[in-house]
């Protein structure tokens, strides 16, 4: 009985706390980014009532944000989209075909659609670079913290101690030859590398100094380091480097190119030195690179929607034809929801990596190119997938907005009622007031709905 009375106190904490969250998200979008983005970032995925089912705090906030905001939602869909809600749809629809209720459960209803849904929602109320500037004040928060842990070898998210098995699992050190490799709130620190290049290509769009940007991007690119994550640091590499080349933004060329020369002779300094604990580490990352290689088995297991045939549950633990632990997020959702919706969200990255290419990316496009090694090397692990499935909702409602925000020029006074890419709902409720500074520019990328993929 007191335990039944204790839980009983906390759910009803838990909803009060809740609907003041959700009011306060609703009188104010960038309220709700900050309490999305500091929760992503922040709280680990350890930090839950002991409840059934799981729900993961990052999701909470997504769903309050997207709550709050859902009322001035333009409904302006574009072929993004529609890709990524067909993906979501064929997911679901595996549980007719023999699929996992559970998978449904925590992979897209916890998992994707709240992340990608408030990633929509914000975009469209806060305009790209309002968004861009809290995104990249929390996420260069992270990487001071993320460099102050590997200077004091201390992370001070291990100490918030629950009982649970999550608490167990991801608030451990991991170690690389003989270093301790930094993990922040992320439980891990492939998660925390990946998630650090999510937010380079933001910072690049902030409304910042191009000067200050630039040190942004390079500090969330050295956090990457200690991490001592082939993939978490390759993927910062790339979005650095993308971001300075192929994302556009009035940083000016003689800035991007001494950057990307000090890169250069700064990865001469400091690769040797990584590469140096990589080979101390022996056995342990070359058995993980083989690990990867042995899951293409999986492949032939593969079936167009629904569960593979491969699955086997023993002690409440999942095996894929002997395979317990799939670090492929691509071949997992494979495995779990068949091909089909795999190859829709492959053919939508495809188009992104096509607009990125041709420079008529967004911040978020380059984030998502910026992920490719992580797609398939890692699953989506605590915070990061919510990450990405975020960035994936930013991406959509850049592409409904028109493209990408122009810083305007002096005297500029803003687009004609026209061009305003929001809807009369959405301005009555404050959107587009005189406060939202991310409605006072105009649009370089085309809105043709061809465009807007």
């Amino acid at each position: 009985m007191p335990r039944i009375v204790f839980l009983l106190g906390l759910l009803t904490l838990a909803a009060i706390v809740g609907a003041l969250l959700l009011r306060l998200a609703g009188r104010g979008p960038q309220r709700g980014a900050w309490l999305f983005l500091t929760t992503v970032a922040f709280v680990p995925v350890w930090v839950c009532l002991p409840v059934q089912p799981y729900v993961p705090p990052a999701t909470i906030a997504a769903s309050l944000v997207a709550l709050a905001l859902l009322p001035a939602f333009s409904l302006r869909l574009t072929i993004g989209d529609l890709i990524v809600l067909g993906a979501l749809g064929l997911q679901c629809v595996s549980v007719l075909a023999g699929g996992s209720m559970g998978y449904v459960l925590g992979d897209v209803v916890f998992g994707a659609l709240p992340a990608y849904m408030v990633g929509r929602l914000l975009t469209e109320r806060l305009g790209e670079h309002l968004l861009c500037g809290i995104i990249g004040s929390v996420w260069m928060a992270v990487a001071v913290l993320a460099l102050t842990e590997a200077a004091v070898h201390w992370n001070p998210f291990q100490m918030i101690r629950f009982s649970n098995a999550l608490y167990d699992q991801w608030a451990v050190d991991q170690i690389r030859g003989s270093m301790v490799r930094v993990e922040g709130a992320f439980g891990h620190s492939i998660a925390l590398g990946a998630s650090l290049a999510a937010g380079i290509p933001f910072v690049a769009r902030a409304e910042w100094r191009p000067g200050l940007r630039v040190v942004g991007m390079t500090l969330l690119l050295a956090a990457s380091l200690p991490t001592l994550s082939r993939t978490g640091i390759v993927c910062c590499v790339i979005a650095y480097v993308l971001s300075l080349t192929l994302l556009r933004s009035d940083i000016g060329f003689g800035l991007r190119a001494g950057t990307l020369l000090g890169l250069a002779a700064a990865m001469l300094l400091v690769v040797p030195r990584i590469l140096a604990v990589f080979e101390s580490a022996g056995n342990e990352q070359e058995g993980s690179a083989d690990y990867r290689s042995a899951l293409l088995v999986l492949v032939q297991h593969l079936v167009p929607v629904g569960q593979s045939p491969a699955a086997t549950r023993a002690g409440g633990e999942v095996s894929w034809a002997g395979f317990k632990s799939i670090d492929n997020q691509a071949l997992l959702m494979a495995l779990r929801f068949g091909w089909a919706p795999v190859a829709l969200l492959v053919l939508g990255l495809v188009l992104v990596v096509i607009r990125a290419l041709t420079r008529r990316g967004n911040c978020a496009d380059i984030a998502l190119v910026s992920f490719i090694p992580a797609y398939v090397t890692v699953a989506f692990i605590t915070q990061f997938g919510t990450v990405v499935w975020f960035v994936v909702g930013v991406a959509a409602a850049l592409r409904a907005r028109g493209g990408t925000e122009a810083w305007a020029p002096p005297g500029y006074q803003g687009p004609t009622r026209a061009e305003q890419p929001i809807t009369a709902l959405a301005r009555s409720r404050g959107a587009a007031g005189p406060g939202n500074r991310s409605m006072n520019w105009r649009t370089d990328a085309p809105g043709s709905e061809e465009d807007a993929v």
